[in-house]
């Protein structure tokens, strides 16, 4: 006989689930389409195309269409997966189903720190192209930020978080006319470069033909000039999933469509700004890239349509000054809402404390979320107060979190073949391990530097995952927990400490010394925690914690790394990056289960939203 009160106590709680505030489901294909466009479309179409020449010379070109077709293999993954999970937030859980918590987090940490770095980013490109007449706000000595342009920054940052703050319906609308004014501007930037001042001979007929830097470049030089960080944003789309009204299928057609538009942008922009420079206004010699670039680098296409002489073109930069705020003002106002999302979905999944899950009951809007990711977004601004300082971290957490969509993907059609997929990868034979490699090259090619500031960054955010809900889940005392966050927190920073500080200056023998103290940080924590609770998610976090500690490796022997002799010199050391990338997305691919939250998808179809 059922228990009246248990009855009682099971209805009150499925009303009280009911009457929480949901996300507000408006938005359309369109909206879908342009947000991932406006993703992509900010402050790195004014600032890519004369960086991607400093480091690729006219052989940019080729690096602008390369990592379009990279990119296709990660997006078409992350379509199904979008297809799959229309959740806000989404990239921050997908990994989850397949390989747990530990696994998840370390990605989702990274795509965190990503999203929380491109905020700061779009707010000092503004306040540097704005410098020009707020002379105040930028030192031009150091090339950063004065205390004032930093309030300035934080002003805007503090701006867009009010617009999200009130509504999802508000911002829909801020987005498509910002969107609209960042394509039309850049658009009318080719046609007008391409018609009234353009030379041909820039590209072959200079010293050091098409390729000054080596063929090469055009794959190495694509992290550190912006090529990669300008295609980003496509995940905007999938960020905004859960406000969708049809998001299995607006959510994959709409991102899959803005890359192939933003695409064709990026290349015929290049392409225009090649033929657009004129040399002996820059006073630089004709085929000095480097030169080109310290002459124009705060304001390429400004400077480049005022050096032709051309009326109309010489007046049009003012309206490329003008665009200089609002194409980073779109992306801006993008990621202060996506940070939060990631925020907030890693709240649902138990990554955080609940109270990052809150939705306003009035604007429905993840409000904790927003204003801790505005905390955080200000903070930044101190430390990294350039553009290309912020976009280097920004870039290289981003691809990091990209791993997760070949991987996911397949390893969710090994373990629920029969669900239901909205949108289905094609030739996913191929696709899949594709876009883990793909993902995995990018991160090579940040360079060692940069790749070993992910990897630190990654182990400091570790115990929070521990500390946080998780931690409960595991069964272990608080003492452990506290006991396993302080030796990561205390071992992390030693070895950062003795590496910069000692080590450094060994060589190859100090970074032995180095890597091997990160690589036992890692493999300690875990071992412990597996010996007092056998979780499974230990074992399906094991292809990561692999992948963590031989990128690092190969990162600094190959020839983006500290040697001044590489042992792994081009193109050998990119061979040895796909073979073991491959290794280590068939161990993951291995080690994948089907979590608690993956076997209700199977039996229900899909999870729904919180």
């Amino acid at each position: 006989m059922d228990n009246p009160s248990n009855n009682s106590s099971s209805e009150k709680t499925q009303t009280e689930k009911s009457s929480q505030p949901k996300l507000k489901k408006v938005l359309t294909f369109t909206d879908i389409f342009l947000v991932s466009l406006t993703g992509m479309i900010g402050s790195a179409w004014l600032f890519s195309a004369l960086g991607a020449l400093n480091y690729m010379g006219p052989a940019a070109i080729l690096s602008w269409i390369v990592a379009a077709i990279l990119f296709v293999f990660m997006i078409v993954t992350f379509a199904e997966l979008g297809g799959l999970f229309p959740y806000s937030g989404g990239i921050a859980r997908y990994n989850h189903y397949t390989h747990g918590p530990i696994s998840n987090f370390f990605l989702s940490w990274a795509y965190l720190i990503s999203s929380i770095t491109t905020s700061p980013v779009e707010a000092v490109a503004i306040v540097e192209y704005s410098s020009a007449w707020l002379k105040w706000a930028w030192n031009p000595e150091k090339n950063v930020l004065t205390p004032e342009g930093m309030g300035l920054a934080a002003l805007l940052i503090i701006f867009f978080f009010i617009i999200q703050y009130i509504g999802v319906s508000t911002y829909q609308w801020f987005n498509r006319i910002i969107t609209a004014l960042k394509f039309v501007i850049p658009v009318l930037t080719i046609i007008l470069i391409f018609t009234m001042y353009f030379d041909g001979r820039n590209f072959m007929g200079l010293p050091g033909g098409f390729f000054p830097f080596g063929a090469a470049s055009i794959l190495t030089g694509s992290i550190i000039s912006g090529v990669v960080f300008a295609y980003e944003g496509f995940e905007e789309g999938l960020m905004y999933a859960g406000e969708a009204k049809n998001p299995q299928r607006d959510v994959p057609l709409g991102i899959i469509t803005a890359l192939f538009v933003v695409a064709a942008i990026y290349i015929l922009l290049q392409v225009a700004y090649i033929g657009g420079i004129n040399w002996s206004a820059a006073r630089v010699s004709p085929g000095d890239w480097t030169g080109l670039y310290n002459a124009w680098g705060s304001s390429p296409f400004y400077y480049e349509l005022v050096s032709t002489g051309v009326p109309l073109l010489v007046g049009f930069a003012v309206i490329i000054a003008i665009d200089a705020i609002l194409s980073p003002a779109g992306t801006f106002a993008a990621y202060v809402g996506s940070t939060a999302r990631q925020i907030f979905a890693m709240a649902k999944i138990g990554y955080l404390p609940e109270i990052f899950g809150s939705i306003h009951k009035k604007y429905r809007t993840p409000w904790v979320a927003l204003i801790f990711s505005t905390i955080i977004a200000i903070i930044f601004l101190m430390p990294f107060p350039t553009w290309y300082s912020i976009m280097s971290v920004s870039v290289s957490a981003a691809v990091y979190s990209y791993m997760t969509g070949g991987i996911t993907a397949h390893a969710l059609k090994k373990l629920v073949p029969d669900l239901k997929r909205p949108y289905k990868t094609p030739f996913w034979q191929l696709f899949y391990p594709a876009a883990f490699v793909v993902a995995s090259l990018f991160v090579y090619w940040s360079g060692w530097s940069v790749v070993n500031v992910i990897i630190e960054v990654l182990l400091i955010g570790l115990p929070l995952l521990f500390l946080g809900p998780y931690g409960k889940k595991l069964s272990v005392s608080r003492s452990f927990i506290y006991a396993i966050s302080l030796f990561v927190w205390i071992g992390t920073g030693s070895a950062i400490g003795l590496y910069y500080y000692v080590l450094d200056g060994m060589g190859i023998q100090g970074f032995i010394i180095y890597w091997s103290l990160v690589s036992l940080i890692q493999i300690i924590t875990l071992s412990l925690i597996w010996l007092k609770t056998k979780s499974p998610d230990i074992k399906a976090s094991s292809w990561l914690i692999i992948y963590n500690i031989v990128i690092g490796i190969v990162s600094y022997i190959g020839s983006l790394g500290a040697l001044s002799s590489p042992l792994l010199p081009v193109p050998y050391d990119i061979i040895v990056m796909i073979i073991v990338s491959l290794l280590v997305y068939y161990i993951g691919l291995k080690v994948a289960y089907k979590t608690e939250d993956l076997e209700k998808i199977e039996k229900t179809g899909i999870v729904p939203e919180e």
